[in-house]
């Protein structure tokens, strides 16, 4: 994929471009903030698939057009098809469903994903952007889960997502449907950090992202995602394994030498790990 391009669709609602290993995934429906209508959901759905297909694949952006990333479920539209309610949260063999995959759907791209977030994130979108590995925030977006309005309560996998952040924070969010601004966002770790760019500066970390190591960088991700689930011994083994399996490969000593010589790495453009 290195140096070449595609651009696709999904739904008429989501917006799939590659570039040098760096995919853009953008919500396209700026009229209603990207509101989620069934529309949305079916594009958000199709595009993680999409993207766990692609060789060569380094680095995710998710991003929103318009004035907003995500404002949530559209719930006049949602509701409008009342008959399609219920397939919302029939579980598939790995018992996720599919308002969950909404967020753990990135995770099958294999490589990190940054969300770019601004103007409105709200419930479901904040809930999509969770399921990144990582959020820039521009300071003034507005954050908050407002399933609380409407009766219910987050459901796309926070208790996942949301399981390395501050119990308390999400707590009181969840109950109370508080909006907060892109700054308490980043010191209450809802968010990464901050941009007043944040799409620009999504990609930036993207890129570099993809000159990097595939296989270190595939490595890291798993020893993170890992880990948590692990016992004191089996942290340290498994930092061990995979340290192992870096040293002396042909990736390691392409990175060794790249910087030795103070040019850019070369990697086989194939997608690893």
């Amino acid at each position: 994929m290195d140096g070449r391009s595609m651009e696709e669709r999904f739904e008429g609602r989501v917006r799939l471009g590659v570039e040098a290993g760096v995919a853009e995934v953008t919500l396209s429906r700026p009229e209603a903030h990207n509101g989620l209508d069934w529309a949305m959901i079916d594009g958000l759905l199709a595009a993680p698939r999409r993207l766990a297909a692609l060789d060569g694949l380094r680095a995710v952006v998710l991003a929103g057009e318009g004035e907003s990333f995500c404002a949530g479920l559209d719930m006049g539209a949602i509701m409008g098809q009342p008959a399609r309610l219920p397939s919302l949260l029939e579980a598939d063999e790995a018992g996720i469903n599919p308002v969950q995959r909404l967020a753990l759907g990135w995770r099958n791209a294999g490589v990190p994903v940054i969300a770019a977030l601004h103007g409105h994130v709200y419930g479901g979108g904040l809930q999509i952007a969770l399921g990144a590995d990582i959020r820039v925030v521009h300071p003034e977006a507005r954050l908050g889960l407002l399933e609380i309005d409407w009766g219910i309560i987050p459901d796309m996998a926070i208790s996942v997502t949301g399981a390395g952040l501050r119990r308390d924070a999400l707590q009181e969010l969840t109950w109370s449907g508080r909006k907060v601004s892109g700054d308490e966002a980043v010191a209450m770790g809802l968010a990464t950090r901050l941009s007043e760019t944040p799409e620009a500066s999504a990609l930036v970390s993207a890129r570099a992202i993809a000159a990097r190591s595939p296989r270190a960088v595939a490595a890291a991700r798993t020893l993170f995602e890992m880990a948590p689930d692990l016992g004191f011994r089996e942290r340290l083994a498994l930092e061990a394994r995979l340290q192992a399996e870096l040293l002396g490969s042909a990736e390691q000593q392409e990175a060794v030498a790249a910087r030795l010589e103070k040019r850019p790495a070369r990697f086989d453009s194939r997608r690893l790990g």
